[in-house]
């Protein structure tokens, strides 16, 4: 059992710090990183707004959460590291 917690936990660790346990540096990095969390957060709001089997709703929100918190978390760590992610873009 502790094996198996320690494998999930390292699965969810690789999957918010992709980086070896680290967000990225700054700057071109950490624009891509949330840049690339954004585009999953989305794709996961297309595919929960297309399921139509309430077998998979579940599955579908749970997808959905966890894009949106690596999003959030990704931007979060972006904004204390002070890397301008939105100049990067060239938006804002």
């Amino acid at each position: 059992m502790l094996d198996r917690l320690s494998e999930f936990l390292s699965t969810l660790s690789a999957y918010f710090l992709p980086a070896g346990g680290r967000p990225a540096a700054h700057g071109q990095d950490y624009f891509t990183m949330v840049e690339q969390a954004r585009q999953d957060w989305q794709c996961a709001r297309e595919r929960f707004d297309q399921i139509s089997d309430p077998d998979l709703i579940d599955h579908a929100i749970y997808d959905l959460e966890a894009a949106e918190r690596r999003y959030v978390y990704l931007l979060k760590k972006a904004r204390e590291e002070g890397a301008d992610i939105y100049t990067i873009s060239g938006g804002g």
